[in-house]
């Protein structure tokens, strides 16, 4: 009991300190539930670094993360710097996850110049994202929609100069922007 006390008094300063620093922290300090179904269950509902602390850890100063994106376990001092180390961890991690998910969206993203040539890819079981001039009509894309479930997902920012002097890939006309089409599933 009195191991356990220790440590969750270690727990509950250090979620403290990292609430003080805007942190959304969670203290699971249920009992009865094995640790594993308590880290899949963080790691499911998104949450980017788990910190475990025991009586070892509170003996040495230190609580142990583990990264929900991989990578090996690793120890954090909890001293007067607790709170900048999390910080520099926080953001090695979003720009990891950053750099994935940008990389991911090139990879699945395809430049298409007719609709014929987005709806064959569509029908060969291709999936993913299809970068295409547009003209903005909601009857073209009603009809889009209509004949093979494709819908527009946004009009991507960093390549809209690239509709100037395009014809919309669809309709034939103007193009007023670049498109991303893609099914939902």
């Amino acid at each position: 009991a009195d191991d356990k006390e220790r440590v969750l008094s270690a727990a509950k300063d250090a979620a403290t300190r990292l609430r003080s620093r805007g942190y959304r922290v969670e203290l699971d300090d249920r009992e009865g539930m094995r640790p594993g179904a308590k880290y899949y269950e963080w790691e499911r509902k998104g949450v980017p670094l788990r910190m475990e602390m025991g009586p070892r850890d509170v003996e040495n100063g230190s609580v142990f993360c583990a990264r929900r994106i991989g990578g090996p376990k690793f120890g954090l001092a909890v001293d007067e710097n607790f709170e900048d180390s999390v910080d520099d961890v926080m953001d090695k991690i979003q720009q990891e996850m950053y750099s994935i998910a940008k990389d991911r969206l090139n990879d699945w993203t395809k430049s298409v110049s007719s609709y014929e040539e987005m709806k064959a890819a569509l029908a060969s079981g291709e999936t993913g994202f299809f970068l295409a001039p547009w003209k903005e009509d909601d009857d073209n894309e009603d009809k889009i929609k209509e004949d093979c479930k494709a819908t527009i997902r946004c009009y991507p920012m960093d390549n809209q100069e690239d509709a100037e002097d395009k014809l919309c890939f669809y309709s034939g006309e103007p193009a007023t922007h670049m498109a991303i089409f893609a099914r939902a599933y």
